[in-house]
């Protein structure tokens, strides 16, 4: 999201969140593009639409809204007509609540089947992104220059949706390369699944028991089937494939008792080029290719930190996004708690320069851009002068025109594609995988100081809502199984990196409000994930993960989040809001899922309720949405902290009024304060119950005793 001019702040809107800092990365990339050739500009024409409500907004935007089964309008090329040799892809950001499903493009004057380009399951967006379409995929070449198109935007009524920057445009070098390769990485991804779905229904004849490490070392314990077989023990590190191991990092010989137990200790200073914390372990056995996995592979389960950090438990629930730390609402509104974007792309540099100092990790030198991590310095000594508990999420921009050996054309991932905003780590090779960890172990060391002199992280939030990871943590076109597989190693290295430092820290899957809705058909389900994440947490050493949940109202425009029909209270249900929050406490504390027989912490790290207008009855609609939110978490142990979305309304959240203050630059009454601001206040204060009295009618209940589910959650293990 845009706030102000602030650059990496604690405003991570899950649905139209585009920090300032993040807001200048597009509009370079894009810049970059087109000064490749110039692109051609497309201008939508209202005359001659059909069945579709075409209107031109501020600052370049046009809104569509579809009244029947067929609603297309057309698109004037500019200037001197599209060649479709030299600018070929069609390209617009949109942002949609109600998604738009199939397009159909008719590439030139021509409406027949050989001239049209069909575009499957453009999705929801709850956020700004890009859309690229490939128009030479129309089976017939029109005849140049093309000075039309026409757009079927969906094939049904009552679907909105907002579009800006529309034009043609030559294809990228990264589009290009992901276009040339896209069948073959399909092909390996779908093949590694394959492979990773035996792997974890596989019952081994050998087995890690436990992984443990302190400064000096990494433990091994294990129990081999027969003492008498010369087992070896194999080092896998994060870029290697355990499903397919040929010829490991590193081995080390098995002497195990008669009962077949073993223990085998690792110096971690045996190896420069990289770091053994992060390393998993197998028992593996020679083959004539090499060795072949007898065992599961398991990671570090158990550290010794370097100091006794305190617990940090908030004061209360109430959190606050998008409101500077010093600012005077924090303390009238009592916050507790509050999250903050780090941006990982601009803290490291393989080469040095001015303000830059040297950092070394795992045996490479790095470069730290000091005047980057000043600017998290301050935010991270305000929050800890003012006690407030700290989630940190963790982001990395996508550059796509870095230079090739900038940190983020390492750290990123490989397959990313274009339309990603933020993207994966890289775990497809060692480069890529250090970087990443360096990053990490720079900014979870500085942030878990004993003195406490930079401030303290108390949680890292890893990356943003990855169920909609095709935009917001791109890797490129994987099965939802691959693309956790590589997330989970994010979480770990999260883990691991900060529990050497902090025995409290902990790392959260950040997930949007679909539970098992996709929002979009490249999307993932939140619940099918997060089912996945516990099979590898059994399968490969279990670590104190926590849940980051966005439970925005099903539809984000309706603030009256109590009729949600799709928040059913069932465990298959299509999503989880403010409704159904008992579904997420339900499953955070089934038995199977708990970490070491404790429930799995949530926290409430992004959500907001819409006021569509300023009128008396839609700002009192809000406040009782928030009083009815805060009566379904308040009595839910495993919830701890709720960082309301959004301080101030913003401009850039294509529409929507989620603030507890209005716009900055209204008319009326700018930053005013809006009646959800005073029942956030009185949220935890003898004041509560005058606050909250007018929302009960609103709601249709007599008592607040009414809110929480009490009834039996549906599918229910």
């Amino acid at each position: 999201m845009l706030i102000s001019s602030l650059s990496h702040f604690s405003f991570t809107r899950a649905k139209v969140r585009v920090a300032a800092l993040v807001c200048c990365l597009v509009a370079c990339s894009l810049t970059c593009v087109s000064t490749l050739q110039a692109d051609i500009t497309l201008t939508p024409l209202k005359e001659g639409a059909n069945q579709v409500e075409l209107t031109p907004l501020d600052n370049g935007e046009w809104e569509v809204r579809t009244t029947g089964p067929d609603p297309y309008f057309h698109v004037r090329v500019e200037g001197e007509g599209l060649d479709l040799v030299k600018e070929p892809i069609l390209s617009f950001e949109y942002f949609s609540l109600t998604g738009v499903g199939r397009m159909l493009v008719f590439v030139g004057s021509l409406l027949d089947i050989p001239h049209l380009v069909t575009v499957q399951g453009v999705g929801r967006r709850e956020g700004w992104g890009q859309q690229a379409i490939d128009l030479r995929d129309a089976s017939a070449k029109p005849a140049l220059p093309v000075r039309t198109l026409r757009l079927t935007w969906g094939e049904s009524p009552g679907l909105v949706a907002r579009f800006r920057n529309l034009k043609a445009r030559a294809a990228t070098a990264q589009e290009a390369e992901l276009a040339a390769t896209k069948d073959a990485r399909i092909k390996d991804d779908r093949a590694l699944a394959e492979r990773m779905r035996k792997y974890l229904s596989q019952e081994f004849p050998h087995q890690i028991t436990a992984v443990s490490a302190d400064p000096s070392q990494i433990k091994i314990e294990g129990r081999v089937a027969d003492p008498n077989q010369p087992w070896l023990l194999a080092e896998v590190p994060m870029w290697e494939d355990v499903t397919n191991l040929k010829h490991p990092a590193a081995v080390h010989a098995i002497l195990a008792d008669a009962q077949g137990a073993f223990t085998v200790s690792v110096p971690r200073d045996t190896v420069k080029d990289r770091d053994l914390l992060l390393s998993g372990w197998v028992v593996v056995q020679r083959t004539a290719e090499g060795v072949e996995p007898v065992s599961a592979l398991r990671y570090v389960e158990k550290q010794t930190p370097r100091a006794d950090l305190s617990l940090m438990q908030p004061r209360s629930k109430k959190g606050l996004g998008g409101c500077e730390f010093d600012h005077e609402d924090m303390d009238k509104l009592g916050i507790t708690s509050v999250t903050l974007n780090i941006l990982l792309n601009h803290l490291l540099s393989p080469t040095p320069g001015e303000g830059k100092t040297p950092y070394t990790y795992a045996g490479r030198t790095w470069y730290v851009n000091e005047g980057v991590l000043a600017g998290y310095d301050r935010y991270m000594t305000i929050a800890a002068r003012k006690q407030l508990m700290v989630s940190a999420i963790i982001l990395l921009p996508q550059e796509r025109e870095a230079a090739e050996g900038a940190w983020i054309k390492m750290a990123g991932h490989p397959h990313a594609e274009p339309i990603g905003l933020y993207v994966m780590p890289n775990f497809a090779t060692q480069e890529g995988a250090q970087a990443y960890a360096a990053a990490m172990n720079l900014v979870t060391e500085r942030y878990s100081r004993p003195d406490g002199k930079y401030g303290r992280v108390h949680h890292w939030i890893m990356h943003n809502e990855i169920n909609s990871g095709f935009y917001w943590t791109n890797a490129g076109d994987k099965t939802d199984l691959t693309y956790l597989d590589l997330y989970q190693k994010s979480m770990r290295v999260a883990w691991l990196l900060a529990g050497q430092y902090d025995a409290h820290a902990k790392s959260l899957i950040s997930l949007e409000h679909g539970w098992t809705l996709k929002l979009d058909p490249r999307a993932y389900a939140g619940r099918a994930l997060l089912e996945y994440l516990v099979q590898f947490s059994r399968k490969e050493g279990d670590f104190p993960w926590g849940i980051a949940y966005h439970p925005y109202a099903e539809d984000l425009r309706n603030t009256r989040t109590w009729e949600d029909p799709g928040a059913t209270f069932d465990f298959n249900a299509p999503f989880i809001t403010f409704k159904n929050m008992e579904v997420l406490d339900a499953w955070a504390r089934l038995p199977r899922v708990a970490y070491q027989g404790q429930p799995r912490e949530i926290q409430l790290t992004e959500q907001g309720l819409n006021s569509p207008d300023y009128s008396e009855k839609t700002l009192a609609d809000q406040a009782a949405g928030m009083a009815y939110a805060w009566k379904k978490i308040e009595s839910l142990p495993t919830v701890t902290a709720f960082q309301y979305h959004l301080w101030a309304d913003d401009r850039s959240e294509g529409g929507l009024r989620l603030g507890l203050r209005k716009f900055r630059d209204d008319a009326g009454d700018p930053l005013g304060i809006k009646p959800i601001w005073h029942l956030y206040q009185a949220i935890g204060t003898p004041e509560w119950d005058k606050a909250s009295a007018f929302a009960l009618p609103i709601l249709g209940i007599k008592s607040w005793d009414e809110v929480p589910y009490k009834g039996k959650i549906m599918n229910e293990e």
